[in-house]
């Protein structure tokens, strides 16, 4: 379109002012109307030619130009327009210009998302792997080999070495992966800007995540000395020596929010990709959340014993390092049986009292301990519950059998209050031929007291029907009206398809008497 209003104005600035730039150009007389007059009819003629050149909607923003009557402005801007370097990435969801490039682009994700999932794995195993050596490390520590033979101290010094390495891999590996990640939102909103995906709540996400696996024992790192609590005074000024490797190894089970990142990336949710598009289109975020609520739905008990002794397990050890130090005559093993009953008896929130904690690390586990047993706990009386309900069959099969109960009952009600009024008619009819104050007025007493309370057994057998016909659930409830309402329509479709039978025959009939009536007339 603007082009087509370019040649309007070099035509009419050709035709209106002959100059150096138009030799040969027409002098007309340059009125206002006509002026107005010949744009308009020029204008119309060249933007028909660009509509059916297909140059109309082809610009991507209006440009503001001061037009003028001179061929180098033109040139010159064609010029810059041909030079120009194309912008890429200034909004999301760059539409995609043809089949191929759509191909490509999901060819193009699905390997980030395979590498993603590879790198998820290989982190896995870097932090276990550290984990592993760190608890080694403490336990030959904790027997006192370091101090008694070389080689030990030795295979204390290359296991913390070995950690820190696999520890600097790990931090590199999680920047790699979540630079993936970073590149597969890109692929997904179809941008190339990489600033795009670098939003403040991701920044603090590595930095926390990367702070977290940063932790590992450090060789050379000596004891640390904290008080024993204890209710004899003499034992609370008593110091107890806690190595630092210690202390650094324990929060290095944070590290275990990797292998919920592993369950989450091979989890059937994830893994099926008609799955995550429904989820997609839903609003629904396929993480450890959605992960979570589905294998608990499908598999409550597995799930919350699998968690629960893992927990136990923790726990029990990360104790048995805080407290073993305060009894150093006691096993390391006792210490761990020990440590795992009191874990099981403070998560179900007992506490018999027989095994105590005697540092502050030990009694911060205790409390975490009993917090996480709580939710726990609520959280298998929820899925009790569930599981308690009756599912709507069950629910419709007792709801019969209770219906069909009442009823019988109702019925048999009704029998024994006709047989009543027809025995106390029998005995009024004895007892109006027999003497005042003989048998048959007994009789008729009895009768009847029977008859009343046959009747007071009549209207609560009523009463109790009913109320179970109200109780029955909404489902039912509709779908037998709905039942009923279609078998209704389906009578009235039978009575007039039999209707339109009948008719289509009568207009037979009369077409028939019709020819035998007509048709002679004309022979």
């Amino acid at each position: 379109m603007r082009k087509a209003t370019r040649n309007c104005f070099d035509r009419l600035a050709g035709n209106l002012a002959p100059s150096g730039n138009f030799p040969n150009a027409i002098s007309v007389p340059q009125s206002p109307i006509s002026v107005f007059c010949a744009f308009i009819s020029l204008f119309a003629r060249e933007g028909m030619a660009a509509v059916r050149a297909g140059a109309v909607g082809l610009t991507r923003a209006p440009r503001y130009t001061v037009f003028s009557s001179r061929g180098g402005d033109w040139s010159e801007r064609e010029e810059r327009e041909r030079n120009a370097t194309p912008s890429t990435g200034k909004r999301y969801g760059v539409a995609m210009s043809n089949a191929e490039t759509a191909r490509s682009r999901w060819k193009l994700r699905r390997k980030l998302s395979e590498l993603k999932v590879k790198l998820c794995d290989c982190t896995l195993v870097l932090a276990l792997a550290g984990l592993i050596f760190s608890m080694i490390d403490v336990e030959i520590c904790a027997t006192g080999l370091t101090s008694k033979y070389l080689l030990a101290e030795t295979g204390s010094h290359a296991l913390r070495l070995l950690t820190i390495g696999l520890t600097v891999i790990l931090l590199l590996l999680l920047v790699v992966y979540h630079i993936v990640d970073i590149r597969i939102h890109l692929v997904e909103t179809g941008n190339l800007g990489w600033r795009v995906g670098i939003t403040k709540e991701r920044v603090a996400r590595v930095l926390i995540e990367l702070a977290v696996c940063s932790v590992c024992p450090l060789p050379e790192t000596g004891v640390i000395r904290w008080p024993q609590l204890s209710n004899v005074p003499e034992k609370t000024r008593t110091l107890v020596p806690i190595p630092v490797n210690v202390l650094f190894t324990i929060p290095m089970f944070l590290r275990l929010y990797i292998g919920c990142r592993y369950v989450v990336l091979h989890s059937s949710q994830y893994q099926d990709c008609a799955t995550r598009t429904i989820a997609s289109l839903n609003h629904i975020a396929v993480d450890l959340r959605f992960v979570v609520k589905s294998e608990m739905y499908r598999r409550p008990l597995y799930m919350l014993t699998l968690a629960s002794v893992s927990f136990w397990c923790v726990m029990s050890w990360m104790l048995t390092q805080c407290e073993r130090y305060a009894f150093p005559t006691i096993s390391g093993f006792q210490h761990f049986a020990d440590y795992l009953w009191f874990e099981i008896i403070t998560f179900f929130s007992i506490g018999y009292g027989d095994v105590q904690v005697q540092t502050y690390c030990g009694r911060a586990l205790a409390m975490l301990t009993a917090v996480v047993g709580t939710l726990f706990s609520s959280t298998l009386i929820a899925l009790m519950s569930r599981k308690l309900i009756l599912s709507s069959s069950e629910r419709r099969v007792n709801h019969v059998i209770a219906e069909n109960f009442f009823t019988k009952e109702h019925k048999h009600a009704a029998a024994r209050v006709l047989q009543n009024t027809w025995r106390a008619v029998l005995r009024s009819r004895e007892c109006a031929k027999a003497k005042p104050n003989s048998r048959p007025n007994l009789k008729l007493a009895s009768a009847q007291r029977a008859l009343l309370a046959s009747v007071n057994s009549f209207r609560k057998s009523r009463w109790r029907l009913r109320m179970q016909m109200e109780d029955e659930d909404d489902f039912f409830t509709a779908r037998r009206a709905f039942t009923e309402t279609e078998e209704r329509l389906q009578k009235v479709r039978l009575r007039q398809s039999q209707l339109d039978g009948k008719l289509s025959k009568l207009f037979e009939n009369v077409e028939a008497l019709t020819r035998t009536v007509v048709l002679p007339k004309y022979y």
